[in-house]
């Protein structure tokens, strides 16, 4: 019987400290077709087979915990979520297994990222090895992002508001297109709420 490889661990990391100060309440929590936002999201990196899939809590983490006490996440809180991104960034890094080859990472925001998008990432990151790979539509890089494991150590020098696209000037993240263009929407406002709830994913 030959000896196969251990699939590479692939985690994903949902990043979900932030105040969401335009939408004035804790948009996370807001209800998508019968779930909350952060438990598709979170839902979705599960079926798309990353593993762990961390959740970076700082504003509201009792009602995202709450919100995803179904899902066998693991929840790191980040208690300088008011002093930038960065800090979420580098709280979900040093949460990463050992073993982690390489990280997703996640908005709970995009209610039409699918696990057809992640699962693709994936594979195609396995394929090609790059260094960052991100979806295009359009020629617009969107979100989710895969990082490899090389460049841990420059998302975890990062500091204030600076998220891990600060590292793309130094690792240009390699394009892998997508068709669908309802990626590309998010929800900051309660307009944006409204409207994308009205869409079919």
């Amino acid at each position: 019987m030959e000896n196969s490889k251990p699939s590479p661990k692939i985690a994903g990391i949902l990043l979900a400290a932030g105040g969401a100060t335009r939408m004035g309440k804790p948009k996370l929590l807001l209800p998508w077709k019968g779930e909350a936002l952060i438990h598709r999201a979170a839902r979705v990196a599960f079926q798309a087979g990353l593993s762990p899939v961390i959740i970076v809590c700082g504003a509201g983490a009792e009602g995202i915990q709450a919100a995803l006490k179904d899902l066998p996440v693991q929840l790191t809180h980040n208690p300088h979520w008011q002093e930038g991104q960065s800090t979420s960034v580098r709280a979900g890094v040093e949460a990463l297994p050992a073993d982690c080859q390489a990280v997703v990472f996640l908005l709970g925001d995009q209610p039409f990222v699918g696990v057809d998008l992640i699962q693709t990432l994936v594979s195609t990151y396995l394929k090609d090895r790059p260094t960052i790979l991100a979806p295009h539509v359009n020629g617009k890089r969107v979100n989710p992002v895969i990082f490899d494991r090389g460049v841990f150590p420059h998302l975890l020098d990062l500091k204030g508001d600076a998220g891990a696209r600060s590292i793309f000037g130094a690792f240009p993240p390699s394009a892998m297109p997508w068709p669908d263009e309802k990626v590309l929407l998010d929800i900051d406002t309660p307009e944006d709420y409204e409207q994308l709830s009205k869409m079919r994913e």
